[in-house]
């Protein structure tokens, strides 16, 4: 579902339990579209993002390890987190493309049965499953963070939304506005929570990357 929806489905759910009214209904969008600008500005991803897209006539594993060294020199140049987004959509499914990490702590790309290293060895921590077989019906990011002075921690970039309020402060609102039977407060306190809850749902729900 889109944004738009959420907040249409916030705002009715909010309003009909406050009350019903127009000033309710309105509490309850300015609210929810609120909770949308806060939960972008919770989300945005800090460092910088790198693209590694392969050819789908012609994929050349070759690019994929370029893009992680420049990823590790920015990485070491920057001391800032970065995402790598690797593309691989091949028609057919051919070759098969996975990382893995060898006997020597290197990187590995394995692409069919041919191997290619890194020559990075003990640089790679994996944080994500191994081995990272890359799917080719979506793209796949990798958040790459600095560990250390030499070694970077490789984990799967998921589409997560933190919530901009806690949980706690929104039920001592809905509590609050129920004590003072204040309806246009219970209506911008359901309506922000009822926003962020589909946000953070939705974010979960969606493959990474269509």
């Amino acid at each position: 579902m889109t944004q738009a929806v959420h907040i249409l489905l916030a705002t009715a759910g909010a309003g009909l339990i406050a009350g019903a009214s127009a000033p309710t209904f309105l509490y309850a969008a300015c609210s929810a579209a609120a909770a949308t600008w806060l939960c972008r500005i919770a989300t945005t991803p800090t460092g910088h993002t790198l693209y590694a897209t392969l050819d789908p006539r012609a994929p050349d594993g070759a690019i994929l390890l370029e893009a992680i060294r420049k990823a590790l020199a920015l990485i070491r140049n920057t001391r800032k987190p970065v995402r790598l987004r690797l593309c691989a959509l091949i028609p057919g499914g051919r070759p098969v493309l996975r990382l893995e990490v060898n006997r020597t702590g290197d990187l590995e790309l394995c692409c069919d049965n041919r191997r290619s290293a890194l020559k990075r060895p003990g640089v790679w921590l994996p944080d994500h499953p191994l081995p990272l077989t890359l799917p080719h019906t979506r793209s796949l990011t990798l958040l790459l963070e600095p560990c250390g002075t030499e070694r970077i921690r490789a984990s799967l970039a998921r589409s997560a939304v933190r919530l901009p309020c806690p949980w706690c402060v929104l039920v001592l609102g809905v509590i609050a506005a129920c004590a003072l039977d204040a309806s246009g407060l219970l209506a911008a306190t359901l309506g922000f929570a009822f926003q962020s809850y589909l946000s953070h749902q939705q974010a979960h729900r969606a493959t990474d990357n269509p």
